[in-house]
């Protein structure tokens, strides 16, 4: 809307027109033409007509819609009723000024709806001249922006969000726009700027990203730019021509060999578009590199020199176990040479019997879910058929990756075999294992159904084995938390995780409720068995560490309660003051209470009746404040015989209503001490936060200022800070 240019009394009262239509009835002031009222009632435009007293004359309904009110609820009254009370005064000193001449007010301000919530909004105004002896009036029309400066502060908390994520990564990200421009980098990209370029480069946003390879090679290194096969990978991500695109390089310093691998990604659906680059450290893996080859000769050498074979073996998640290194011994063992059994791996376990071929795959599956060494014996069958019994010793290992590695040794045990061909020690071992490890074990089947528990588990759990059979972790007869107490879904169990991820989940801590027990805690760990990358089952092992958690949530409650009375401490009632501090200062409609507690000659039961006494005194008034307080209010013992108790979302009414109930309450009931009735009495002062308090420690001063009030006219009362006069009758 543009500003009207003042006109002369007769522009504004157009010529008779016998098709005018009439003024609407909610149109006060009769010299307002009927158009303009037209145009204000019709508009989708909040927008009011104030007069110079700053009292609105004509409101259209989108205005009042705005604001929560009814149009007949906002005529006649002043235009400051939407205004937080602090800022009234000055809202109508700027209307009247307005009204005398000055600039036009416009401008985006915060505004409080009827129903007590705040938006923001763009207001205009425009001044109307009125008919000859009228005033002036303002015509104001209003925007509501709310919803765009929402979307504003969420926009900017996901970009500080995104920037905190980047800082929190050890890799070297940043990220360059179309031309190579770097627009972002994370805390450990200027670390190592710091540390490799000094002040003269300026690797950071707004440096040419192809610099940073300058400057290497500035410092005695391989420029990376140099390489043909870098630059067009380069050129090719940030033309859009590739996705993504990797690359490995050395960086050695003057004093050390380093080597990095850079991957840059085009960020999908990115306008304009941006390209991540990651440069993360290789130089250890290089240097096992290194160290790999010269190894490699040795192993072959120490191979060579024991009896049986050697072997390693890598399963990756979702795809077949492979033998990375068999030694040449293999071949007197089940008849075949290294080289067939890399060509085809199910060519030496063909080799087992069948009837050992199940207790073998068994053995492995116990060694991989406790993670522990593998020893097992077995028959395989060698050259010319002949039957051998073998014993086969690994040690496990699960990289980062979820991959599985063994490395181990096959020796021939045949000769002592025959010696002992009674003995069947490979399933009484895995018996053994199952029945007497401390830990509990449970195993679930492909569908995530227990199929069996170990003594240890059902002990734990409180469940017989034919209770626990059949039952999935996300079953209803389970009640599960997490240390805070909310529920622990089952889906979220290790054992569920695992199956979905197809890796292992370590140290998950959960209460599980034990029948005539309560609640046990437990450290569980999942960890899936694939075949031909395909969930077979789901292992889960677990300890008790009831005692640990149960031990946590003792000390915390010993830092946040005081010792003696179980009320709040210190520390935890001046947290929670600045929290209802904060919310006051962002919604000045709410009232929080306080009231500072002393109990009066305290020092007298200490002297007469002993420091014994003094504390059964105090532990009454604590137990008179917990029953008449709710659950939301902090009661607090700060020191000595001085108590705070905070009431949030309070009137000064009702907490002046409740320190008399706790005042009478301990007046009217004396504590007992060895069969002694002490008669105790408390003074206590009122105070309350206000929205232009200048800290969270103002309100608590005052508090301490009607107490003083309450001790030296004679105690036993209540006495409210001086600035809530009047404020006790409020609702």
């Amino acid at each position: 809307m543009r500003r009207m240019a003042p006109r002369q009394h007769s522009d504004l009262r157009p010529e008779p027109n016998p098709v005018a239509p009439e003024h609407p009835a909610n149109a006060i002031e009769p010299d307002l033409p009927w158009l303009l009222n037209e145009i204000i009632q019709q508009s989708p435009v909040g927008i009011a007509v104030i007069d110079v007293d700053g009292l609105y004359r004509n409101v259209n309904a989108a205005y009042s819609n705005l604001y929560g009110y009814a149009e007949s609820e906002l005529i006649g009254r002043s235009f400051t009723m939407v205004f937080s009370p602090e800022n009234r005064q000055r809202a109508l000193q700027r209307h009247k000024a307005f009204l005398s001449g000055s600039n036009e007010t416009s401008g985006e301000l915060e505004v409080v709806c009827r129903d007590g919530s705040t938006k923001t909004i763009i207001s205009n105004s425009v001044r109307v001249e009125a008919t000859v002896g009228g005033s002036p009036m303002r015509l104001a029309y209003v925007v509501d922006i709310t919803e765009r400066k929402l979307a504003e502060r969420k926009l900017e908390s996901a970009r500080a969000f995104t920037q905190s994520v980047l800082d929190g990564l050890s890799t070297q990200i940043c990220v360059i726009d179309a031309h190579g421009i770097i627009v972002s980098v994370n805390r450990a990209w200027r670390a190592f700027n710091r540390a490799n370029g000094g002040e003269r480069f300026d690797l950071n946003e707004g440096a040419d990203y192809l610099e940073v390879c300058r400057h290497f090679s500035l410092a005695g290194t391989p420029d990376i730019a140099a390489s043909p096969e870098f630059v067009k990978g380069l050129k090719a991500v940030m033309a859009g021509d590739l996705a993504s695109f990797e690359f490995e390089y050395p960086c050695h310093g003057l004093t050390e060999q380093r080597w990095f691998i850079v991957r840059m990604a085009r960020l999908a659906a990115s306008d304009p578009p941006r390209i991540v680059l990651s440069h993360y450290n290789i130089t250890s893996v290089k240097r096992l590199q290194q160290d790999l080859a010269g190894r490699e000769s040795l192993l072959a050498d120490l191979a060579a020199s024991i009896p049986g074979a050697m072997f390693r073996s890598v399963k990756p998640p979702g795809a077949e176990a492979r033998f990375s290194f068999v030694s040449a011994g293999i071949e007197d063992l089940v008849g075949l040479t290294p080289q067939a059994i890399y060509a085809r791996k199910h060519l030496a376990f063909d080799r087992i019997l069948d009837e050992d071929r199940a207790e073998y795959y068994d053995t492995i599956r116990i060694a991989t879910l406790l993670q522990s060494e593998w020893r097992h014996e077995f028959r395989v069958k060698g050259k010319d058929d002949a039957i051998k019994w073998l014993s086969a010793q690994a040690q496990a290992r699960i990289g980062d990756d979820g991959s599985l590695t063994w490395t181990g040794i096959i020796l021939d045990i045949t000769a002592r075999k025959k010696a002992e061909a009674a003995l069947s020690a490979s399933e009484a071992r895995y018996r053994t294992l199952f029945e007497t490890v401390p830990q509990g074990v449970v195993y679930h089947d492909k569908s995530l159904r227990i199929t069996s528990a170990n003594p240890t588990a059902q002990r734990i759990l409180g469940l017989t084995l034919e209770q626990l059979e059949g039952r999935q972790s996300i079953d209803p007869r389970w009640k599960s938390i997490r240390e805070d107490g909310s529920d622990f879904p089952g889906t979220e169990h290790p054992a569920m995780i695992a199956a979905r991820t197809l890796k292992p989940v370590n140290d998950v801590v959960m209460g599980v409720a034990v029948p005539d027990r309560g609640f046990a805690w437990l450290r569980v760990n999942a960890i899936p068995l694939l075949e031909d990358g395909e969930l077979q089952e789901v292992y889960a092992t677990f300890e008790d560490i009831t005692a640990q958690v149960l031990l946590t949530h003792e000390l915390r409650a010993k830092a946040t309660t005081d010792e003696l009375t179980r009320l709040a401490n210190r520390r935890t009632l001046f947290e929670r003051l600045a929290i209802e501090y904060e919310r006051v200062q962002r919604n000045p409609g709410l009232r929080c209470c306080l009231l500072a507690i002393d109990i009066d000659h305290f020092k007298r039961v200490n002297d007469a009746r002993g420091h014994a006494a003094g504390d059964v005194v105090l532990k009454h008034v604590a137990q008179t404040m917990k029953q008449q307080t709710r659950r939301i209010d902090i009661a607090a013992r700060i020191g000595g015989e001085e108590f705070i108790i905070l009431l949030p979302d309070t009137t000064v009414e009702n907490a002046q209503a409740l320190a008399e109930r706790i005042r009478a309450s301990v007046a009217n009931t004396p504590a007992n001490s060895g069969g002694q009735q002490i008669a105790v009495t408390i003074s206590i002062g009122l105070s309350a936060i206000h929205p232009e308090d200048r800290n969270d420690q103002a309100a608590l001063e005052r508090a301490d200022l009607a107490l003083y009030e309450a001790k030296h006219s004679g105690r036993n009362r209540v006495r409210l800070d001086p600035s809530l006069a009047g404020d006790s009758a409020q609702p």
